[in-house]
């Protein structure tokens, strides 16, 4: 059984939602998986032994039962309970609920019926207790089981729409991209890499890192871009602005990407004040031509509590491998509190929006699948062509 929580709460769109939970489900099972739909759950009749593992961290999925199914009989419901609980444990809690309510007994007598055959069939003691027993009831069917896994919540990936994510592959920006996946979104990821060609950048974290995050997103595609026209422009100035000018260059050429692959905004990795450019004058400071909203997911958060969200979520063995980041190239003392104005006039002056559309031209595309329980990553071709 594979319950869902906030979908419930969708009203007229509630199919749509469950429909989306679905086809995540079967491309992450395989299309020959047997899934129906039954009141407020999804139910996989005789899952393999790793579907478990895989549906507890679907986003959209509030927990998992793992039992048997049967008619909605009382004595069927009984004699279900005893296999259930076989072997028997010392002590049972039976929790009932009953959705359909024209059956001919109600949630309590069902209880209490379950409860005197467990004691005088099995000797077990129905009492508060960790161990349960929960039983559900639709209008068709009846539901045991005492294997309760809990999953991660929040919406199926691809129900709120296409976000753009800057991935500098830190911690900050894999986090805050889960966390739009978590509210719905399909998120693809802008990485902006000092290497000598895109696949050695792969090579080096961005595959492992791309793989885990698609777990989540189960569909990503990733842009692989080159810095080096950008540092090339900026090389000579010496200027304490070079840091927020990169930040500016990635958001236009992001903003870029954003109108050309229909995506609905941009996000970033941002904690306020967490470092020189994330100060909230910092932040001001670099706006973009384009009319794209800009997400910001962690933007209230400390590290601490970042890192705790990406040790849940397993990014943290991919983050904390050593990788050469653009940012660690740049500026090691930059403004801490610049106008915009500077900014702009500075950009405009190095003429830095050649950079964006020398490196718009180069961009590489990568798409990457996790479907059936295997990943794939494979180059798609170039974002302009």
């Amino acid at each position: 059984m594979v319950h869902h929580s906030e979908i419930v709460l969708k009203g007229r769109k509630r199919s749509y939602f469950e429909m989306k939970l679905a086809d995540n489900i079967r491309q992450v099972l395989g299309r020959g998986v047997c899934l129906v739909r039954d009141e407020n759950r999804l139910v996989l009749c005789n899952p393999s032994t790793s579907a478990v593992e895989l549906l507890r961290k679907m986003f959209g999925v509030s927990h998992l039962g793992v039992g048997y199914r049967c008619s909605p009989e009382a004595g069927e419901i009984s004699e279900t309970a005893l296999k259930v609980l076989d072997p028997p444990p010392p002590a049972v809690d039976i929790d009932v609920k009953r959705s359909y309510k024209q059956h001919p007994f109600t949630s309590q007598q069902l209880r209490r019926q379950l409860a005197e055959i467990v004691r005088t069939r099995l000797g077990v003691e129905v009492c508060k207790n960790e161990k349960k027993l929960y039983v559900e009831v639709t209008k068709s069917n009846a539901y045991l089981y005492v294997e309760k896994v809990r999953g991660f919540g929040g919406l199926p990936v691809g129900s709120s729409g296409n976000v753009l994510c800057l991935l500098s592959g830190g911690v900050d920006s894999a986090t805050a991209s889960v966390l739009l996946m978590r509210r719905g979104c399909r998120v693809d990821f802008l990485h902006f890499h000092s290497y000598r060609s895109s696949q050695e950048a792969l090579e080096m974290k961005m595959k492992e890192l791309v793989e885990r995050l698609t777990l989540y997103g189960l569909r990503t595609r990733l842009y692989m871009a080159d810095f080096t026209p950008f540092y090339r422009i900026v090389l000579e100035s010496r200027t304490r602005l070079e840091l927020l000018l990169f930040r500016k260059y990635m958001l236009e050429t992001a903003s870029k990407i954003v109108e050309h692959g229909g995506y609905r905004a941009v996000a970033l990795g941002d904690s306020l004040a967490q470092t020189a450019s994330q100060t909230i004058v910092n932040i001001a400071a670099v706006k973009t031509s384009a009319d794209v909203p800009v997400f910001r997911p962690l933007i209230g958060m400390g590290k601490d509590e970042i890192i705790e969200l990406a040790g849940r979520y397993g990014l943290l063995d991919a983050v904390q491998k050593q990788y050469k980041d653009c940012c660690s190239i740049l500026a090691r003392h930059p403004a801490t509190s610049a106008d915009w104005r500077s900014v702009e006039e500075k950009w405009a002056e190095l003429g830095v929006e050649k950079a964006v559309d020398e490196t718009l031209e180069r961009v590489e595309v990568f798409g990457c699948t996790f479907k059936a329980g295997v990943f794939r990553l494979s180059q798609t071709g170039r974002v302009l062509s």
